[in-house]
């Protein structure tokens, strides 16, 4: 039987290429598909939206005729996908969240935001512009979606990197508020496993999503 297809979605200042190395791990078997996030990527000018990347979801599985998809997500495209679950709890399967808040440190965000200012361009992931990560930024700060946990049926991962201090905080908030959801930390990831740890992370996809 064909595995169900797996969207990935991206992070603040990350880009579908982000996912690269746990596509790799995961292997040709799984269906997969690491769309732009509404708005973050440099070509659309509709600037983000939760609810509108949650749509764009939905008309992306309409075209490609998918009933129901499991869902990873990491940081800002972690919240979308949470959001996605909770709205439209037929269309996912499973759903795997790394590295995402709940209610995003405003404080930390806005530290992060002013050193992005002055960073140069050669900072950020091919093809994403400052201008977009300060975007993704701003749309993390304006977002709480601690309401969003109890309505998730979907059967729930939750993996942080060890060393983040603020992901592990998060990630017991999620499996704390989520039914059923189950957590792991990832060690040897500072502050994104995916990007730092992608093997680990496709050896946890691997496990939950079986």
């Amino acid at each position: 039987m064909t595995p169900r297809t797996l969207l990935l979605l991206h992070g603040a200042g990350q880009n579908p290429p982000s996912w690269q190395g746990v596509v790799t791990a995961i292997g040709p078997d799984r269906p997969l598909h690491a769309p732009w996030l509404r708005g973050l990527k440099p070509t659309d000018g509709r600037g983000f939206d939760v609810d509108g990347a949650v749509a764009d979801l939905v008309s992306l599985m309409e075209l490609r005729d998918l009933d129901v998809v499991d869902v990873c997500g990491t940081g800002l495209g972690g919240m979308v996908a949470l959001r996605f679950a909770a709205d439209e709890p037929a269309r996912v399967g499973r759903l795997v969240l790394v590295d995402t808040p709940v209610i995003p440190p405003k404080v930390a965000l806005k530290v992060q935001r002013a050193m992005l200012r002055l960073a140069p361009a050669r900072s950020f992931a091919e093809g994403v512009s400052k201008e977009t990560m300060l975007e993704g930024i701003d749309a993390m700060m304006a977002l709480d979606l601690s309401t969003d946990l109890r309505r998730v049926e979907s059967p729930t991962t939750v993996v942080a990197a060890a060393g983040n201090k603020m992901a592990v905080a998060a990630a017991d908030i999620l499996v704390k508020g989520i039914a059923g959801a189950t957590g792991f930390t990832v060690d040897g990831a500072d502050s994104d496993v995916v990007r730092e740890r992608p093997d680990d992370l496709a050896e946890i996809l691997a496990q939950v999503l079986a």
